[in-house]
């Protein structure tokens, strides 16, 4: 594994979800932490880059559904991979974000372990 620690972006307005991911992720990624998706887009339009990008699915101002279409619609960011995070557990929900072109969906409340493995594994496949 190279020494350069791959970035994550991630989008949640919830403080008590941005520790969790901060502490557990922090040691083996680069975290860029931004409150909702709008923040997201003008970090990314800013010239920065993520490996992935972790967004709640409702967040103020550009949600994660909204956020993932805009992402999937640039030249610039579609194919950096996105993982949607959510309350929500309707299964029609998980499947219309997949559909979108989300990468991964995973349910809150998350084990931050299990979360890191998928970031795990997504960034792997994408290496190949």
């Amino acid at each position: 594994m190279s020494s350069q620690k791959e970035s994550l972006l991630i989008m949640d307005d919830a403080p008590g979800i941005q520790k969790i991911l901060t502490n557990y992720l922090q040691k083996e990624f680069n975290l860029e932490i931004k409150n909702d998706g709008m923040e997201g887009m003008r970090w990314l339009d800013e010239g920065n880059t993520a490996d992935l990008i972790i967004a709640d699915l409702n967040m103020p101002n550009l949600g994660g559904k909204e956020f993932l279409q805009t992402i999937r619609a640039s030249s610039f960011y579609k194919n950096i991979p996105v993982v949607i995070l959510s309350a929500e557990n309707d299964s029609h929900e998980r499947i219309d974000c997949l559909n979108k072109g989300a990468d991964d969906f995973i349910e809150k409340p998350f084990n931050p372990a299990e979360v890191a493995a998928k970031i795990r594994v997504i960034l792997r496949r994408r290496k190949q």
